[in-house]
């Protein structure tokens, strides 16, 4: 599916047959790239294969290039548009540069009150209400919460989303209501990360080839229970032939209120193991919320709760059996070129098996400031201090303390390019 939507996108691009000023009001290129400092304190990442909190540690202070990105939007008629983006990192997950997302959207022309999309491809879930920007970054700070870290670490739709959104009008026109609902395939091994590693914050984004490291958990040495599965997280992978579903609803009341709540089942079978990747049953689910308030200050807060398990159930829990729950609060005010935005993470990871030697349990908290200046449309300055505490049962394996306050000091100049 993914090399036919990439033919397909690059056809539109083309626009061979278009005149110039056509093409330029028909395919749009954005170009971004975070340049920096970072300062760290806390475990080795688990980028690295152990159980840092965050993307960076003590190995990468100083000036680092922390992202970039191309997103690419086409219009291949007056109905169909196109969407291609691709994460560019200097780490050894994967490729330098690969897709995070590539899907087509259909919107027919409205025949009645209800609108109706189709987007097909691989694309994110409607969960996040921070990364809003191009590329999926975030306009209020630069790393994500907890939830929409775990969201970009292991959650794609590579499927389909049929949308229909009403405004009625016996309520002013002012009211908008909207309901998607998925199915897709992929996504089989979600739920490993979180379950073996735990929530993290930060800003990467798994490409579709991206091999994500797990830490060296005992139960995957050789020789130990686990030991079919690989040393890292392919979180995109097919497993068992099963499609998955989502359904969101959202409300919307012009630029004052958005509400969406979503259900999301990967319907995986968690006792079968391909490849090296085992399938994780894994669902949940989420609410969201943005006000608008006085002042020029906002309100953002997500809410997530589920479940994941994996291997035979017996004795009244699977092999791992684990549920999670995950929410924040974030408040963001704008003053002419520059914003400030506070923003408290609580997390917990619940453990229901007794398999040996593999707890997984976990609590914490996140506290995160960022200060954003505006320079331009092309350059803009944001400073970031983020603490992430967190009592992990399993630590206690590598012979390290199970309570840790990791700390990260992110100054970045952002730049952001397009047509």
């Amino acid at each position: 599916m993914v090399r036919l939507l990439v033919g397909l996108l690059a056809l539109a691009a083309s626009g061979a047959l278009m005149p110039a000023a056509a093409q330029a009001s028909r395919n749009q290129f954005s170009i971004g790239a975070d340049l920096g400092y970072v300062q760290t304190a806390g475990y080795t990442s688990w980028t690295e294969g152990f159980v840092g909190k965050l993307r960076f540690d003590d190995g990468s202070d100083g000036l680092v290039l922390s992202r970039s990105f191309i997103e690419y939007l086409g219009r291949i008629s007056d109905t169909l548009d196109a969407n291609v983006s691709a994460g560019i990192y200097a780490d050894d997950l994967g490729s330098p540069v690969d897709l995070t997302e590539a899907y087509l959207e259909w919107r027919p022309v409205p025949r009645s009150r209800n609108k109706y999309r189709i987007k097909l491809g691989a694309f994110y879930p409607r969960i996040s209400l921070e990364n809003t920007g191009a590329g999926w970054t975030s306009p209020y700070t630069l790393s994500s919460s907890t939830i929409n870290t775990w969201v970009a670490e292991e959650l794609r739709i590579f499927g389909a989303e049929f949308s229909v959104t009403r405004r009625p009008m016996a309520l002013g026109g002012n009211h908008q209501f909207g309901l998607q609902v998925a199915t897709f395939r992929g996504n089989d091994p979600t739920g490993s990360l979180l379950a073996w590693k735990g929530w993290s914050a930060h800003d990467r984004q798994s490409r579709f080839g991206d091999e994500l490291p797990l830490p060296p958990l005992p139960q995957i040495q050789p020789g130990m229970l686990f030991e079919l599965q690989d040393p890292y997280v392919a979180p995109f992978r097919e497993v068992d032939g099963r499609m998955g579903f989502y359904v969101n609803g959202e409300w919307q009341s012009g630029s004052r209120m958005l509400v969406r709540a979503m259900h999301y089942d990967n319907r995986a079978d968690p006792t079968i193991i391909e490849d090296g990747q085992y399938g994780w049953y894994t669902e949940f689910n989420h609410v969201g919320a943005q006000f608008s308030l006085p002042g020029n200050f906002a309100l953002v807060t997500q809410w997530m709760n589920g479940s994941t398990v994996m291997g035979p159930f017996v004795d009244g829990a699977h092999s791992v059996d684990v549920e999670f729950d995950s929410k924040f609060f974030m408040l963001t005010k704008t003053r002419e070129d520059n914003r400030l935005s506070l923003r408290y993470d609580n997390f917990e990871v619940t453990q229901n098996d007794q398999t040996f030697e593999d707890d997984n349990q976990e609590d914490g908290h996140v506290w995160t400031i960022t200060y954003q200046r505006a320079f331009s449309d092309r350059l803009s300055f944001a400073a970031e201090w983020l603490s992430i505490k967190t009592h992990h049962y399993g630590w206690v394996y590598y012979g390290i303390d199970p309570t840790r306050t990791e700390t990260q000091l992110q100054l970045s100049l952002r730049l952001r390019f397009s047509n």
